[in-house]
């Protein structure tokens, strides 16, 4: 478990470990190439882009591990954002200045308020957002995020401390093996 500096939140990851040597260095290159960052985020979809942007404002050197870049931003067949539900949680990624609320308004081609014939407690804000724009913007956001870090590349296995004594199997996580298997992300101890 790490928190994000000045942020209060936490995050904690479920897994197995596995003997892995903290020595790797970059298949590209000759020279070792080791950086340290404090947050890593594994995944670049809605939620990996949002953590890792609140990471990176919170002053945090963040890395975002995602397969493929040109995905980033990329949204289902049926591109809307809110309604019932999911219109409240816009509305708190946006009071947290979260991303997806800022990118929807500037990609935005519909805006429609459902349930508008019944109370108040039941109308849901959506609206129908231009993929291809969406996903360029998010893109330029996420890329020039300072002291984000976005690489391309698959997750084989998580780099773990060993167990806190009077916590039996309380880890951190130290760092990420790459797919390649020959990067590894060491995380900075703060």
């Amino acid at each position: 478990m790490f928190s994000f500096r000045g942020c209060g939140r936490r995050v904690a990851a479920s897994f197995t470990k596995q003997q892995v040597s903290l020595a790797w260095f970059s298949g590209d290159s000759a020279a070792p190439w080791t950086p340290h960052f404090e947050v890593v985020v594994i995944g670049g979809g809605h939620a990996g882009t949002e953590a890792a942007a609140a990471a990176a404002r919170c002053g945090s050197r963040t890395l975002l591990l995602t397969h493929r870049v040109d995905t980033i931003g990329q949204m289902s067949c049926n591109p809307s954002f809110g309604g019932i539900g999911k219109g409240h949680l816009m509305r708190e990624v946006d009071a947290l200045d979260g991303l997806c609320s800022r990118i929807c308004d500037q990609s935005g081609v519909h805006y429609k308020v459902l349930n508008r014939r019944k109370g108040p407690a039941v109308w849901g804000l959506r609206a129908q957002i231009d993929r291809k724009l969406y996903k360029q913007n998010m893109q330029k956001e996420i890329l020039n995020t300072q002291l984000l870090t976005v690489q391309e590349g698959a997750v084989e296995n998580l780099i773990l401390t060993e167990p806190e004594p009077e916590h039996t199997g309380k880890c951190r996580v130290s760092g990420v093996v790459l797919a390649r298997g020959s990067t590894a992300m060491l995380l900075d101890s703060h």
